[in-house]
């Protein structure tokens, strides 16, 4: 038993012994030996003024930090690079250095240690937009109109426009270059706008801070809660010509004259006078939104003094929400009729107007 065990360990020894005699490394002549930068980030996204902490190491071919000085260069004006004079790593394998955006534009910095760079890419963005806005003070459902800058553009699949509190504008009609945006009742401050391509980093589409301000004032497309002084509202010349409009309801009611006074009606209402012209009926389409969870009906009047109401098929006068219908209009004096049926009142409004 003795013997036996002997000679196994003997075998183990030889067979051990020739292994070891033959191993080789293949890495070993390039231990120490500089073959790769690394960094923390390859990609920085900086509004002007901001800073990013960049890391960086020079490894060799085991990936073992070396003890190799490494540089920060920025390869233009429209970023700056500082050294971290507070990071002191023992031991001393890796460097710090502090990049600061300067200029909207792309630009990079350049890290170089042991005779090998890498590049980390750095996109400076506005700290806002500031395209021009058609007007500061517009009215309540009134157009705005955004215009783009030379290198911040509206990518038109993305693009939103939040007012705030206020809530989403309306867009109305977008190109690149120009967006139409309906101005809701409360805008008070600058936008916020989604959807920005920013032309000098392909593929690169951020949301802004607009620079300019709106702040809403009046009512552009205001309502009347008597038919005897309800203002005019078009209806569109062309088949399949859509409008907008924003409204809100009006301070005071009339319930007598609101067609569901009698159906128990909370009010208000807001009533717009339309007009079919020449001797044809026109088909109308009527979509009628708004903000919150009242309950909101829209309908059609005619006759004198507007005595005949739901002269539409009623489908606008349910829970839904939007409200639609769809009504074929004789030549003739009309009144839309929107009307809170139910809840507080919304103060927005939003108002289609289509022929189907």
């Amino acid at each position: 038993m003795n013997r036996r065990l002997f000679g196994a360990f003997g075998v183990l020894t030889v067979v051990a012994f020739g292994l070891g005699s033959c191993k080789s490394d293949p890495l070993s002549d390039l231990d120490g030996n500089p073959a790769r930068v690394v960094t923390d980030f390859s990609y920085l996204q900086l509004p002007i003024g901001g800073t990013q902490v960049v890391n960086a190491s020079v490894l060799d071919a085991r990936t073992t930090p070396l003890e190799v000085p490494i540089t920060f260069t920025p390869c233009t004006a429209d970023v700056s690079v500082a050294v971290d004079t507070s990071y002191h790593p023992i031991p001393p394998t890796s460097s710090q250095a502090i990049v600061t955006a300067v200029s909207a534009n792309s630009s990079c910095v350049v890290v170089s240690g042991g005779g090998i760079s890498d590049t980390v890419t750095v996109a400076v963005l506005p700290a806002g937009f500031n395209g021009a806005f058609s007007s500061a003070t517009p009215k309540g459902g009134d157009t705005l109109t955004i215009s783009s800058t030379a290198t911040l553009k509206f990518d038109v699949a993305t693009v939103a426009v939040s007012f705030g509190a206020a809530g989403n504008g309306t867009i109305v009609g977008k190109t690149a270059d120009q967006l139409k945006v309906l101005v809701p009742f409360g805008a008070a401050g600058p936008l916020d706008i989604t959807g920005i391509a920013v032309t000098y980093v392909p593929g690169l589409v951020v949301a802004l801070p607009t620079t300019n301000t709106v702040t809403q004032t009046g009512d552009f497309w205001t309502g009347d809660d008597d038919y005897a002084t309800a203002p005019s509202i078009n209806i569109p010349a062309a088949a399949a010509e859509t409008t907008y409009a924003i409204t809100n309801f009006v301070t005071t009611d009339n319930l007598a004259i609101c067609g569901e006074g009698a159906f128990g009606s909370t009010g208000p209402c807001s009533i717009y006078k339309y007009t079919i012209a020449g001797t044809d009926s026109v088909q109308i389409r009527f979509t009628v939104d708004w903000d919150g969870a009242t309950d909101v009906d829209t309908y059609s009047c005619s006759g004198p003094d507007a005595s005949t109401c739901f002269e539409d098929p009623g489908s606008g006068a349910t829970g839904a929400k939007p409200q639609t219908f769809i009504f074929k209009a004789a030549p003739g004096v009309h009144y839309l009729s929107i009307e809170n049926f139910d809840g507080a009142p919304s103060n927005n409004l939003y108002v289609t107007i289509a022929r189907p």
